[in-house]
């Protein structure tokens, strides 16, 4: 079934203001808006295997396809349970214009949905609460940015020896200034961060408190990614 048909053309728009009501500094004034008359994305068979809570919540998700500045996105929303409408706005990417050779199940789910540009009424604290991205290869870099000084005075403070964090995958970039990173070749994350309040994480070994952190309930990249999606699952219809 097409996305907009004769009934559904009001829900979608439904849905977009929704997300233009939370999300008020992404639109501008003048910002050219296109709604594409498209089917709802066709999840890969890989990837239903690589991610099977994933591919549950945006089964259950409605889904505007549309360009924002010439530029191709998805707009995936849900019902809560609350009676609001939260969603995701994932930014869609050809693979010449990733940053960094990313990992296959990296790879994988960028093909599908896309990366998360915005995020709107997420679960308190969620993965994808306060972030300027996640997961959008054009974004994506490796090491730990500007923090490299810090992290080098911190650990001659607290006489810690420092990691090689050099190959290290950053594709997740806070509005604090955190980021959480994989390692290409165990794709195992990591969190980097200098002032956080989650609940989901705890101070990696051996290394300085605010500095590298590791999650709970996500050991890797594919684990984080299933944890995002069973937050999700948490408060929707």
């Amino acid at each position: 079934m097409k996305i907009f048909g004769r009934n559904k053309k009001e829900e979608t728009n439904a849905d977009f203001n929704a997300f233009k009501s939370d999300i008020s500094w992404f639109i501008k004034p003048n910002t050219k808006i296109e709604f594409l008359q498209l089917d709802n994305v066709r999840l890969s068979d890989e990837f239903r295997n690589t991610f099977p809570e994933l591919s549950k919540l945006i089964d259950k998700s409605r889904q505007t396809h549309l360009t924002i500045d010439s530029k191709k996105y998805i707009l995936f929303v849900w019902d809560t349970k609350d009676g609001q409408i939260c969603g995701w706005l994932n930014k869609e990417e050809n693979s010449d214009e990733y940053n960094c050779e990313l990992i296959e199940e990296h790879e994988l789910l960028l093909r599908n949905i896309g990366g998360i540009q915005e995020s709107f009424n997420q679960p308190e604290g969620a993965f994808s609460n306060n972030h300027n991205f996640m997961f959008i290869g054009s974004e994506c870099s490796r090491g730990i940015g500007d923090w490299d000084d810090y992290y080098s005075m911190t650990c001659e403070d607290e006489q810690k020896k420092e990691i090689d964090y050099s190959n290290l995958l950053a594709f997740v970039y806070e509005a604090n200034g955190a980021l959480t990173l994989y390692d290409p070749d165990t794709r195992k994350v990591l969190l980097f961060s200098h002032d956080h309040c989650f609940d989901n994480v705890e101070f990696m070994e051996n290394q300085p408190e605010y500095t590298f952190h590791t999650f709970k309930n996500a050991d890797n990249f594919t684990d984080y990614v299933e944890e995002l999606a069973k937050q999700g699952k948490e408060i929707i219809k």
